[in-house]
């Protein structure tokens, strides 16, 4: 009696290594898309990007991408959320208010230096995705990176503004001592991103460095 000829679903299930498309709770597909997307605008950028290579990144189709994230903007701004939690920034501000009761300035000026170093060797990707926003001019980008920094400008601003009238320190623009003091550690950090360090420096002597800003400030009053 001859065999009754497979069916093209039950062949295809019996082949080694055949495809079987399985259901992916959405939390988690939402997290393979976040993953996925974050190595992607942080290899070609938001423009150079496409939700189609996003899904197909993950093994699924534009549709359920748009179900999780309605628009290629949306989950933008999500990855970003997710690479440093806002949370995170809160935290680092609450320790740095703790310190600034103490009026310990050096403790203040390494706590900002040590936080900074620890977030680019933390989220590398992060960093590389602001780095090519700035590439693109990709505004959604700009507007996170205010919402994640200004608050801490901020206070660091104040701090140096407060210090100053109790004279402490010299009476040069705050926004100059803040820009100071968290560009020498980014910078630092970012040559790490990439990759380079070209005057071999180390962290602890980026920590020396944010000291003598402070001691030029003490000098100066």
């Amino acid at each position: 009696m001859p065999r009754a000829a497979r069916s093209p679903r039950s062949s295809a299930a019996s082949r080694p290594g055949a495809l079987v498309r399985r259901h992916v709770p959405s939390g988690a597909r939402r997290a393979q898309i976040l993953h996925a997307a974050a190595e992607l605008f942080g290899e070609h950028g938001f423009a150079g990007t496409t939700t189609r290579e996003i899904a197909a990144a993950v093994g699924a189709s534009e549709t359920v991408l748009f179900r999780l994230f309605p628009t290629k903007e949306s989950l933008y701004l999500a990855v970003l959320e997710h690479q440093v939690p806002l949370a995170e920034v809160e935290e680092w501000l609450r320790q740095l208010r703790e310190i600034a009761e103490t009026r310990d300035d050096e403790a203040l000026f390494r706590a900002v230096v040590t936080a900074v170093l620890a977030s680019y060797r933390a989220h590398p990707t992060y960093h590389r995705l602001m780095l090519f926003a700035a590439l693109e001019h990709q505004e959604l980008a700009r507007v996170w990176q205010v919402k994640y920094t200004a608050p801490v400008t901020g206070f660091l601003r104040e701090y140096v503004s407060r210090r100053q009238a109790e004279g402490a320190f010299a009476g040069v623009r705050p926004e100059l001592v803040v820009h100071m003091l968290v560009s020498m550690a980014s910078h630092f950090g970012l040559w790490n991103v990439l990759g380079v360090n070209p005057l071999g420096l180390t962290e602890r002597e980026i920590g020396v460095q944010a000291v003598a800003l402070l001691n030029g400030l003490r000098a100066g009053q």
